[in-house]
């Protein structure tokens, strides 16, 4: 014969049906951002346009605070574009761009979390750039934070590879938010929505690239 089910039972069974309703829901409604937003990046004209578009619409599937698109040019990470709704309100979206051109490109030769992605091609999900074990291959550099008075908890950085895997650039995503508006970790759930999107951003990069060239 079975027992009935406790209370603290029958509310964690509530909470956890809640709980994959709610990831249920937003899973959804990021595949349906992620075919508007294939679209709206295929359809910038100029490259400048074209990166602003990709971050924003990388952040609007995920629901990050903020990001950077870096461009790789020989053996560094250039900062390309960055977005950060934090800095946005304190100095207005045009003030985050000149902290953006102070700022020296990635080597390569430097571990970091873009530098990683740039170099392997891989995904890197980091729920606290500040825990990061000291036996990874890569590290978080907090001097952006400490500079600008910012905390970064959550990132998400993609490789911009085109057709035969080689990598042009690295979207990196920063804080996640939750329902509530708090940094949280990435949902693992985004990782091929945002590669998938990565891969059209490339081939669009590489498309108005080459047409600069032909010109």
């Amino acid at each position: 014969m079975d027992m009935p089910s406790s209370p603290e039972t029958a509310a964690d069974a509530l909470r956890a049906a809640n709980e994959r309703a709610e990831r249920a829901t937003r899973r959804a409604e990021a595949l349906e951002h992620l075919v508007e937003a294939g679209i709206a990046v295929m359809s910038e004209p100029t490259l400048p346009a074209l990166l602003e578009r990709i971050l924003l619409e990388a952040r609007r599937v995920t629901n990050a605070q903020a990001g950077t698109l870096f461009l790789l040019e020989g053996d560094e990470l250039q900062f390309a574009i960055a977005q950060n709704d934090v800095l946005a309100q304190r100095f207005g979206n045009k003030g985050v761009a000149p902290r953006l051109r102070e700022e020296e490109p990635l080597s390569l030769r430097v571990p970091s979390l873009a530098g990683h992605v740039a170099r392997t091609g891989s995904i890197l999900n980091i729920p606290d750039a500040y825990q990061i074990p000291d036996n990874r291959p890569y590290m978080f550099h907090p001097w952006w934070d400490a500079r600008n008075d910012y905390q970064t908890l959550s990132v998400l950085a993609v490789p911009l590879a085109n057709r035969q895997g080689r990598v042009i650039g690295v979207l990196e995503l920063i804080n996640a938010l939750d329902a509530e508006g708090r940094p949280a970790p990435f949902d693992a759930d985004y990782e091929p929505l945002v590669r998938a999107l990565a891969a059209q951003a490339a081939l669009a990069i590489i498309h108005l690239t080459d047409r600069a060239l032909t010109v």
